[in-house]
């Protein structure tokens, strides 16, 4: 049975959605990032300033994509929109834009390079529009949010989203918020971390009053970073059960902190859209205004002035996404909102299912991913071609049946060293039925390589003696069982510098000392470098590489450890901790003054808690916080010319 939704109901839930949206983006932005419950005063001096917020710039610059493409928009048409308009650097986002562009496609951006930030609310704060455009659809609407979700982010952050969306999708046609929270559990797997999140707070909310969920929220889903997803989504289903359909909730949802205009503004997107325009308080609709901001970050596309006409526009899109469906019908919209896309033949993109390792001579797997959109049948043909690959397979003609998909794998073979280049490229010729359709241009990151040295074991001496009360050993002979266990921690033993290093390469004995040398090919802007040695314990070290540059610039070096850090460039002493921090991709971020030519790079790493990881990237500089710089994909780590 088909549902009817007339466009006036349509519409004012619409409108009903951006308001909250925006009311909540203007409350929470001023506090966003206290990792703490508030108790403001309420007034309407927290109305007194409005604020572009990402939360909604994306929504807009997805708005603007569906509106030029229609409705078979697929995982390319994400990444080319995001890399033409989006300058946004930070967290997830800009991993998701070095990946990009380093040549990977969707869902390989979302999840390479990102185990930090994989699960931030960057995607979550975004459902909205994937709700808005298919009203009465929760299936479809979690099916576009989880392309959209995986541009930048994996596991939570995409289940959330999707059930986000579908919850925004059953809010057209569902007028109790709780009954609608618990509808979109069904169109997200019942076993994952989303969904038993969710049913956690349903279990909660039954037996504790409000404060008492909240503890017990960042209690069991906190986390360092303010973003986290898990601890932000609980904190967007609490305040919505505890709504009672009214728009005053949001000063309850503000006092939760932490990601704070994320989670008012999500919980009242959501309770617009099943309240409506008309029933929320006049007050309300005042603090809030029409005008509507985008952040400069977001350029090129066509942004709307005002909330009103953003929901005009988002209408627009959800007729047209709703035309052809079954169980849904939008009646009486002016025929000026009616429009036509053009039709897209196919989709195609990758997974890189296996990274090839050039220097150790490890082959990779390619998946691509093809999809026929078109009402005919196709014959395809797809030719990988590259520089740096070898016996890479034609995969001839295959039939794709209308609405088909299919992947195909293969092997990446003998891929030799790229030099200094930071991707190693490849292009994929798409012939539809004989005629070339498309040369499409990829790439695989590549990390250049670096000389691990070590480990620099050494003997704690002042650990040997025993226990006088309760002595260790029935032998006093021997040392302690603490002396046993450990080894010198943060050895003030300089075991190697630049100059060792230079001579060493320079004659070509650097692997004829007495220490392990190690070339490391790293997959991933982070090297467990435990993979090289066996054993556990205190130790020392060494990192080296080099950097060519073709003029004298500035970058950022950023690198996450929990080891004790000492860096020199260019044979200076540039950087050391003193204190153990947790390790995240900008914990150290280090002022590199590069000079034209060639610039060398030694770490020395003390490790003391047996976590032998690290993380190592380039951020561009422009005179700003390293927060504010894109990461670098241009300039490389490497130096297997001189090994």
């Amino acid at each position: 049975m088909k549902n009817k939704l007339s466009y006036r109901n349509y519409y004012n839930k619409v409108l009903g959605g951006w308001i909250g949206k925006c009311a909540g983006g203007i409350l929470g932005a001023p506090i966003e990032g206290f990792k703490r419950f508030n108790d403001i005063p309420y007034s309407d001096a927290l109305f007194a300033t409005n604020f572009a917020n990402d939360d909604l710039d994306l929504q807009v610059l997805w708005l603007d994509m569906l509106l030029k493409k229609g409705k078979t928009v697929r995982e390319s048409d994400f990444k080319q929109h995001w890399l033409k308009h989006v300058e946004f650097p930070w967290c997830e986002y800009g991993i998701a834009t070095k990946n990009m562009r380093l040549g990977l496609d969707n869902p390989d951006t979302g999840r390479h390079n990102n185990g930090y930030w994989n699960t931030g609310m960057g995607s979550p704060i975004r459902s909205e529009i994937w709700g808005m455009v298919n009203p009465g659809l929760p299936e479809k609407a979690a099916f576009y949010a989880g392309m959209d979700s995986q541009l930048d982010h994996d596991g939570f952050s995409v289940t959330a989203e999707q059930y986000l969306a579908a919850c925004e999708a059953i809010a057209f046609l569902e007028n109790d918020v709780k009954k609608v929270l618990k509808k979109g559990l069904d169109h997200i797997p019942s076993d994952s971390d989303c969904a038993k999140m969710v049913e956690q707070i349903f279990e909660w909310d039954d037996k504790y009053d409000f404060d008492i969920v909240a503890g017990k929220i960042k209690s069991r889903y906190g986390d360092a970073d303010f973003t986290a997803a898990p601890m932000n989504v609980a904190f967007i289903i609490v305040s919505l059960l505890h709504a009672n359909n009214s728009f005053d909730f949001m000063m309850d949802a503000l006092h939760l902190g932490h990601d704070s205009d994320c989670v008012v503004a999500t919980a009242g997107a959501l309770l617009g859209i099943v309240l409506g325009y008309d029933a929320i308080p006049e007050v309300w609709k005042q603090r809030v205004g029409n005008e509507l901001l985008v952040s400069p970050e977001i350029s090129g596309i066509h942004c709307p002035k005002t909330i009103t006409e953003l929901s005009e526009l988002t209408c627009k899109a959800g007729i047209h996404f709703t035309e052809s469906e079954q169980a849904i019908e939008i009646g009486n919209y002016p025929s000026e909102l009616r429009f036509s896309s053009p039709e897209k033949r196919y989709e195609l993109y990758t997974e890189v299912t296996d990274f090839p390792n050039p220097v150790s001579k490890k082959d990779g797997k390619l998946k691509l991913n093809y999809e026929n959109l078109s009402s005919e049948p196709q014959n395809i043909r797809l030719e990988v071609s590259s520089p740096y690959f070898k016996n890479v397979k034609v995969e001839d003609m295959v039939s794709a049946p209308s609405r088909y998909k299919r992947g195909i794998s293969l092997e990446l073979t003998n891929v030799p060293f790229p030099k200094n280049h930071t991707k190693i490229p490849y292009s994929i010729k798409v012939s539809i039925n004989g005629d070339l359709s498309d040369t499409l241009e990829k790439g695989i990151p590549y990390y250049g390589n670096w000389l691990l040295l070590g480990p620099f074991i050494e003997d704690d001496y002042s650990l040997v003696p025993l226990n006088k009360k309760y002595p260790d050993h029935g032998l006093s002979s021997l040392p302690s069982i603490q002396y046993m266990n450990h080894d010198k921690a943060r050895s003030n033993t300089q075991f190697l510098d630049t100059d060792n290093i230079e001579r060493w390469l320079a004659d070509k004995s650097i692997f004829d000392q007495a220490f392990q040398a190690t070339i490391i090919h790293p997959l991933s802007m982070k090297m467990e470098l435990g993979q090289h040695f066996l054993g556990l314990g205190e130790r020392s070290l060494y990192l080296y590489s080099e950097i060519e540059a073709t003029e004298s610039t500035k970058k950022w070096l950023c690198l996450g450890s929990t080891a004790f850090l000492k860096i020199w460039f260019n044979d200076i002493k540039v950087y050391s901790n003193h204190e153990l921090i947790r390790a995240w991709p900008m914990a150290h971020a280090v002022e590199l003054e590069l000079k034209k030519g060639t610039n060398k790079i030694m770490i020395r790493m003390d490790v003391t808690l047996d976590d032998f990881g690290i993380e190592i990237g380039l951020k561009e500089h422009g005179e700003k916080h390293y927060h504010q710089s894109r990461w670098e994909t241009d300039l490389q780590f490497t130096m297997m010319d001189r090994l």
